[in-house]
């Protein structure tokens, strides 16, 4: 069930108002300072470029992409951000020139862990207690094994096979990428995808991201299918109101068909593309 993000955020926003005894920002001068200081103190207390990835010295946020102009003053006119710039690595992974982030290419390998048209729910149920969600068998009781409903795999489960030794490319710290990550790939000068060629080639029947076994190389994103081209982000929609604990429902993910930001239940069985790098918390470097 896919819902449009600002309608559920208006809803939330709605419901939280309305409750009694709702928390309220904290107003007094006497509070521990300005919010940009708290934040950034937070940030930096666990967020360290990945190891073994290009530095971030030069990291730049990226363009839209749009370089047609409508109208005087919009987005093609300005063309704000970094020109999007990407480079493929020859070993079924792009390099994202801007934000330095390794992308994972998507292909039409029959039932490999990179076919475009496999699908995943981001999350299931422990075996050993069926009223608790779950990404992996860590988050169960010991014994437990998190079970996802009509699927081999959760998207947590699935990332997990990237970084079994050997690992996808010689990497083994490929994760699910956040919301805001994902969106930084799509490219509104186009759509049905809207991507950069560079995740969006030569896609035929039998072909894989690398090349192995002298098989056809390619890139594929897609646009449609059962998922309707919409891939997992790892965001949860935090203010979800209505259920217990919050963001155990809704995640965000982006519909590569017109680049829009979306939220769908968590059961659902959606796309979902690898990344590695960029600023990450300590525990994960």
């Amino acid at each position: 069930m896919r819902k449009g993000g600002l309608s559920l955020i208006a809803v939330g926003m709605a419901v939280l108002a309305a409750g009694p005894g709702s928390a309220q920002p904290d107003q007094s001068p006497t509070s521990a300072g300005p919010a940009s200081a708290i934040a950034s103190e937070a940030e930096n207390a666990v967020s360290q470029p990945a190891a073994g990835c290009p530095p971030l010295f030069d990291q730049r946020f990226p363009a839209s992409g749009q370089t047609t102009a409508y109208v005087t003053g919009d987005d093609g006119d300005i063309r704000a951000g970094a020109r999007l710039r990407y480079r493929d690595n020859g070993d079924g992974t792009i390099t994202d020139r801007n934000t330095k982030l390794m992308w994972e290419k998507k292909d039409q390998s029959a039932d490999g862990l990179h076919n475009w048209n496999s699908t995943y729910p981001w999350q299931g149920t422990c075996s050993n207690n069926p009223g608790r969600v779950c990404g992996s068998n860590a988050d169960c009781e010991t014994g437990g094994a998190c079970t996802p409903a009509k699927a081999r795999y959760t998207i947590f489960q699935w990332v997990a096979q990237l970084n079994t030794r050997p690992c996808f490319a010689d990497h083994c710290d490929w994760r699910i990428p956040n919301v805001r990550e994902l969106q930084s790939i799509v490219d509104y000068e186009t759509y049905l995808p809207p991507v950069d060629a560079v995740f969006n080639n030569h896609c035929t029947a039998g072909c894989t991201v690398d090349g192995a076994n002298h098989t056809a190389q390619c890139s594929c994103t897609q646009s449609a299918g059962s998922a309707q081209g919409y891939y997992w982000s790892s965001s949860s929609y935090a203010p979800s109101p209505l259920v217990s604990p919050p963001g155990s429902m809704l995640a965000w993910g982006v519909l590569f068909g017109d680049g829009d930001v979306l939220s769908a239940g968590k059961t659902d069985h959606d796309y979902v593309r690898a990344v590695r790098c960029g600023l990450v918390s300590s525990g994960r470097r």
